[in-house]
């Protein structure tokens, strides 16, 4: 289990320093983004630790302040259900994982025009999210979502966009107790609206 976080961390940070790379740019080449507002709505499926049964229905929405060159800064807001059940932490109980969290987010995206109408972008997304309940079972009662994946966007007309996105994620709360961490992969769908 320990390798497969410090191999979902490193996975992490390499892709945030590929795309940070790209803020090493000169000043004029900086940016701010026309007003617009995104949400995401996906499923992400508990997939990869044998003893988290976690599915994850999330909504987010963003708003991008900041473009530099091909990478855009966006910040907005998470509200997360989560559903499921997690055992064999601190005991082999089963313990009931279901939750709802809420809490802000920050997202990089590094996008590509791939012709007037399709871009393709890799997305990486933080959040920190207060929970009404110790989420999963044996956790605590605030934790960190982190995804990370492609995504294709088609524009529809000048002001509006639909997207699809494949992401992999990892929650946890960081700490060294208390942390029964999970990771997963699901479908995200987005829409974009330019005003």
């Amino acid at each position: 289990m320990r390798f497969l976080q410090r191999k979902n961390l490193l996975a992490g940070l390499a892709t945030l320093a590929l795309l940070s790379g790209s803020m090493t740019l000169p000043a004029e080449a900086a940016g701010e983004v026309a007003p617009s507002y995104e949400v995401q709505v996906e499923y992400l499926h508990g997939c990869t630790f044998k003893k988290r049964d976690i599915d994850l229905y999330n909504v987010h929405v963003f708003k991008p302040y900041r473009q530099v060159h091909a990478l855009t800064m966006s910040y907005g807001l998470t509200l997360e259900r989560a559903l499921g059940k997690a055992w064999g932490y601190e005991g082999p109980q089963v313990r009931d994982s279901q939750a709802v969290g809420v809490g802000p987010a920050y997202m990089l995206r590094y996008t590509r025009a791939m012709n007037p109408r399709w871009d393709v972008s890799l997305e990486g997304t933080g959040s920190v999210l207060l929970y009404n309940q110790d989420h999963p079972g044996g956790g605590r009662r605030y934790g960190f979502l982190w995804r990370i994946g492609p995504r294709f966007t088609y524009h529809a007309g000048k002001r509006d966009s639909v997207s699809l996105g494949y992401l992999f994620h990892h929650s946890s709360n960081g700490m060294k107790h208390h942390n029964p961490g999970y990771n997963g992969a699901g479908v995200s769908l987005g829409y974009t609206h330019h005003y």
